[in-house]
């Protein structure tokens, strides 16, 4: 799918939650994100003048959550969903030295939640089911052989997608702690070819696991 496409689609979701629904919850979360799948580990054969295979790992990382909940009725809400990270990485093969790796993700969603059972999307308490579409803006970086400065970079511009769970508990004044865990996955340009020989980062597809501690108002 090409970004023009991915943008709209999100956009639609994402800014079209406050033409149909009032009174917006508005939350901050800490998250913990753990790679799975290629960002966490993904071999490379021999290419250039690398003649060794290569191995690139990324490390689990801690990052920022905002979220707006639009009611659309007592069980069901439009989420808009902004998050970014920044993770580490390692680039080895044997017989060579190993780089520095770094992927950064900044992600703009636009999600359903449905409020089951006891749950309530006009108050947003109790458990919820969450799912939709992401734009996710990434850019990998490397570094050969100075570990001050990221030498070479590839950006990526990719749809994501991410489903999850959540509980909102009774509120502390105005405030409600939060929880959800959930698990996002890249659904388009998934290739994750490196060039070996300049010392490129392979483009990974970003699925991880996210764990997120906040507050909703």
């Amino acid at each position: 799918m090409k970004p023009p496409r991915v943008f709209s689609l999100v956009t639609l979701l994402a800014l079209g939650a406050p033409l149909a629904a009032q009174d917006p919850h508005f939350g901050l979360g800490l998250s913990l994100s753990v790679p799975t799948g290629a960002l966490r580990s993904n071999d490379y054969p021999p290419a250039g003048g690398v003649t060794s295979p290569a191995n690139e790992s990324y490390d689990s990382t801690l990052g920022g959550q905002f979220t707006v909940s639009f009611p659309m009725d007592r069980k069901t809400a439009l989420r808009l969903d902004i998050y970014g990270e920044s993770s580490n990485g390692t680039n080895s093969a044997p017989g060579y030295q190993s780089y520095d790796l770094q992927h950064r993700l900044f992600s703009i969603g636009g999600e359903m939640q449905v409020f089951p059972g006891l749950g309530d999307a006009m108050r947003h308490r109790g458990g919820y089911l969450v799912g939709g579409l992401s734009l996710d803006l990434e850019r990998f970086l490397s570094n050969v052989g100075n570990p001050y400065y990221y030498e070479v970079s590839t950006n990526r511009t990719r749809l994501g997608g991410l489903v999850g769970a959540g509980y909102s508990f009774r509120p502390y004044g105005g405030w409600r702690s939060n929880i959800e865990v959930a698990f996002h996955k890249t659904l388009s340009n998934t290739d994750a070819g490196s060039d070996a020989a300049t010392g490129a980062p392979g483009t990974p597809a970003a699925d991880f696991l996210r764990f997120t501690y906040g507050i909703v108002c």
